[in-house]
């Protein structure tokens, strides 16, 4: 045979048919590559920061001058001594509010009761400060969800969200049981704080919610919470709605090893 010979108009070439004439096959899509995630734009403002300074500084001026000048009624002078020594106090032991108040047992002030309340003072009003932070920022969520109020001024926005940060920092930290026990050596106080730190950062990462880092810090904040008082656990499921309702699989996932946890201690 000619290798040569000419081929005839129409004739399929070799290997022709080897290429697929099916539609459904040319019309596979592909999955695009994931566009990595770019910087984000902080959530909290600065008239936010601005409310959890003036917020922390106010409330603890009101606790520096109510604070207990020595050993009060309650647990006071058990949990004094353990902070002085960082010992050990009564059942469950406090170990994380035994470190920190252990820390406010150096300074050079007054006597050790006072100091160990001074500790009790600061964590009152760095709570307080946390909330009007929370409340700051989420009136401004607020005010941009609601169309009636979306082409409010800008420096009524900042005004109403500072009010509304100050005061509610202010209603926490001077309703009757908070400063009840920010004034005395306590252990519940620290408890706020840290339950204040779990929300903040739970806020933060569902405005941005592959940033695992800030839900990490949310679960330690929240291991802060029950090692320090044990009727703090129940905020897990709370925190299980709220991850569910930004990343229903993550969700998911932390429902059923919950599950498996219950089980195991059954």
């Amino acid at each position: 045979m000619n290798a040569n010979k000419p081929k005839t108009p129409g004739a399929k070439s070799p290997g022709a048919d080897l290429k697929s004439t099916d539609p459904k096959a040319a019309a596979v899509p592909v999955r695009p590559a994931p566009i990595p995630a770019g910087p984000v734009a902080p959530l909290f403002r600065q008239i936010d920061w601005l409310a959890f300074g003036v917020t922390t500084l106010l409330v603890f001026i009101g606790y520096w001058l109510t604070l207990a000048p020595d050993v009060t009624l309650e647990d006071s002078g058990e949990l004094a001594v353990a902070s002085m020594y960082a010992g050990v106090p009564h059942p469950p032991g406090y170990p994380v509010w035994t470190i920190y108040s252990w820390l406010f047992t150096l300074l050079p002030i007054s006597n050790m009761a006072f100091r160990v309340g001074l500790s009790q003072a600061v964590a009152g009003a760095l709570a307080s400060g946390l909330i009007a932070l929370m409340v700051s920022r989420g009136a401004s969520m607020a005010i941009e969800g609601i169309e009636e109020l979306k082409g409010i001024a800008r420096r009524w926005e900042n005004g109403l969200c500072i009010v509304a940060g100050f005061v509610s920092g202010l209603l926490i930290g001077f309703n009757g049981f908070m400063w009840s026990q920010a004034v005395i050596v306590e252990v519940y106080v620290l408890s706020v704080l840290s339950l204040a730190g779990v929300l903040a950062c739970l806020l933060r990462w569902t405005y941005a919610p592959h940033q695992y880092r800030y839900l990490y810090l949310a679960f330690f904040w929240f291991g802060i919470c029950f090692n320090n008082h044990q009727s703090l656990l129940v905020i897990a499921m709370g925190m299980e709605v709220a991850i569910v309702a930004v990343r229903p699989a993550l969700g998911r996932e932390l429902f059923f090893w919950n599950v498996i946890c219950w089980l195991g201690g059954l």
